[in-house]
């Protein structure tokens, strides 16, 4: 019987092409949507809401990033780009 080989997780996250994920510093304009709340002074139900209507209007990039939890944990977080449409 052939012997199976384990993978490591960061080589999953490689060949998934998830490895450039971590580590990184969330880049500028990119928030959660309670960093947006925040932002805006409006409920993070509001926020969510805008967030999702400004996605149907494709003004919004979403990219997801690793955090870490209390636990010391790893979990992604979406994080939210509004670009404004431009105008005729």
């Amino acid at each position: 019987m052939a012997k199976v080989q384990m993978i490591t997780f960061d080589e999953l996250e490689k060949a998934l092409g998830r490895a450039d994920r971590g580590g990184r510093e969330v880049p500028e304009g990119f928030m959660t949507s309670k960093e947006w709340a925040k932002e805006w002074d409006v409920s993070v139900r509001t926020a969510q809401m805008r967030i999702s209507d400004a996605t149907e209007a494709g003004m919004v990039h979403m990219r997801k990033f690793r955090r870490k939890s209390m636990d010391g944990g790893n979990y992604y977080t979406s994080h939210y780009k509004i670009v404004p449409k431009e105008t005729k």
